[in-house]
């Protein structure tokens, strides 16, 4: 499951600085397209990814026993950040809807 969410994510990064790019290239020289804060979103979202992406596999469901092993510790809290970070995708169809983030009884 985790995997496949940080490819999704790293796949709609890759389209959205894609877009931008061609965006900022077909528009006119003297047309202001600057997307200033775009670019360095995306590398925040794709910082966050890279640190859950080598932990992932010890991300448990929410509910799952919980462990004091701070590995797993880290895996979950970058892994609910991911996830809050993918919804900005939710309408995707590809989107799966067992990432949406899960909030703890």
């Amino acid at each position: 499951m985790n995997d496949g969410l940080i490819q999704f994510v790293r796949a709609k990064l890759d389209a959205d600085e894609h877009n931008v790019v061609m965006i900022t290239s077909l528009a006119p020289p003297d047309a202001d397209v600057t997307l200033d804060s775009t670019i360095p979103m995306i590398d925040m979202v794709r910082a966050v990814t890279d640190l859950y992406a080598p932990v992932a596999h010890l991300d448990m469901p929410a509910g799952s026993t919980n462990s004091k092993d701070f590995d797993a510790g880290r895996a979950a809290g970058l892994g609910m950040a991911v996830r809050l970070l993918a919804q900005t995708y939710h309408d995707a169809p590809d989107y799966r809807e067992e990432w949406r983030p899960q909030t703890l009884p």
